[in-house]
């Protein structure tokens, strides 16, 4: 059985901010190519259209169905490919990813005929395959703090539905603007909480937590507007009206460090990861203080996986848009974690690595696991030396 793996195509609905652009064309030729080659399926796992990569202040359709209808025709190409594939007698599976977690199942179905969808919590799904069913697929946002589904912090912002849009999504909105804006030349000085006493493990975690969003409003993702203004337009998912970056910065108060938006995010942590069905919990704490370490994610693996069932031989996650491969030692059979990285025209996170995928071939007493990369023209070429890669902080969200 041979299992293509693809993510992070990042479809977006503006071509003026969208970052797959340049490779749509390589994308349509491979799917084209690729159902000429044995493939028996063709797994899209994760950020597919892309609903976060946007400026503060870019105002889209609020009705999320509406916003992917949009998507998918302003990428008609790329959606008839896939199309065409299932025509041609491959399958094609789509697995939720954070950036499209909102994307209904009536909805893709609309757009795409005959694919096939995996989901188990709204915003999160995995995917079982391989001749012995030893390959599982998940996008991987499940498990970090600021991607996974959140249904529980915003609730006194909500005029409608339970919205899921985690932290990552204002995260995005706002690098997004700066990129547009040209990475600003702009030093704000954000004041950070005194250090929480070691066994207050609450506010070890809203200190933690705080000090992600000092790095990506001081440093990594700086923007024009000033703390307080509105320009961050949130119209979708059961938010409505415009929030400022002050909204989002937790500040130290008398009832600790909390911020307006996801108000002492921290507490709700454990409660979101058994609602997102997290088999074995992680620890705040060391998620966010490791989050941007690929090592984490291959950690996470054999944690969330491996450990737990022994019929488990490959784990494939997407997300970091880094690919990756790493083989774990102390078991009795191969067991392997995989990223198949991203589409996107310009990988800030591994410039020489995109139009990735993971080429997974299985019989019945073995799994072979590549990493190659699309050049053109119906041609691939195997990629090497990526194993114990770092993600720099940044794009991951």
């Amino acid at each position: 059985m041979r299992t293509i793996v693809i993510s992070d195509i990042h479809l977006g609905i503006d071509p003026g901010i969208a970052e797959n652009i340049k490779n749509r064309p390589l994308l349509i030729d491979f799917l084209d190519k690729a159902c000429l080659e044995g493939v028996d399926e063709i797994v899209i796992n994760g950020d597919f259209l892309d609903q976060w990569f946007l400026p503060g202040v870019y105002e889209h359709e609020p009705d999320s169905d509406a916003f992917y209808r949009q998507c998918a025709a302003a990428n008609r190409e790329v959606m008839d490919a896939f199309t065409d594939t299932i025509k041609r007698g491959v399958d094609v599976v789509y697995v939720p990813g954070n950036h499209d977690m909102t994307l209904s199942h009536k909805v893709l179905a609309e757009l795409i005929p005959g694919i096939r969808q995996t989901r188990d919590v709204r915003g999160l799904g995995k995917y079982r395959t391989g001749h012995r069913g030893e390959v599982v697929i998940e996008h991987g946002h499940r498990y970090e703090s600021f991607c996974a589904p959140d249904m529980l912090s915003n609730k006194k912002y909500v005029t409608y539905g339970e919205p899921i849009l985690p932290p990552g999504y204002f995260f995005a909105r706002v690098g997004v603007q700066g990129f547009v804006e040209g990475q600003p030349d702009v030093h704000k000085k954000l004041e950070l909480a005194a250090m929480p006493d070691k066994a207050d493990k609450d506010q070890i975690q809203a200190y933690a937590y705080q000090k992600v969003w000092k790095t990506v409003i001081e440093d990594r993702f700086p923007v024009k507007e000033g703390m307080d203004d509105k320009f961050i337009k949130v119209n979708v998912d059961g938010f409505e009206g415009a929030f400022s970056l002050s909204d989002i910065y937790p500040v130290g108060t008398d009832e600790g460090i909390t911020a307006r938006l996801y108000g002492h995010f921290q507490r709700n942590w454990d409660e979101l990861q058994r609602r997102n069905l997290v088999p074995a919990p992680i620890d705040l704490t060391e998620q966010l203080s490791r989050m941007t370490e690929q090592s984490l994610r291959a950690e996470y693996a054999r944690r969330e996986y491996i450990d737990l069932d022994p019929t488990v031989d490959v784990v494939v996650f997407g997300h970091t848009h880094v690919p990756y491969y790493q083989e774990f030692e102390g078991y009795d059979r191969k067991k392997i974690y995989v990223n198949e990285g991203t589409w996107i025209d310009h990988n800030m996170d591994d410039p020489d690595n995109t139009a990735v995928f993971a080429d997974i071939t299985s019989d019945a007493s073995d799994t072979k696991v590549e990493l190659k990369k699309c050049i053109g023209d119906g041609k691939v070429e195997d990629i090497v030396e990526v194993k114990n890669k770092y993600v720099d902080f940044g794009r991951q969200a």
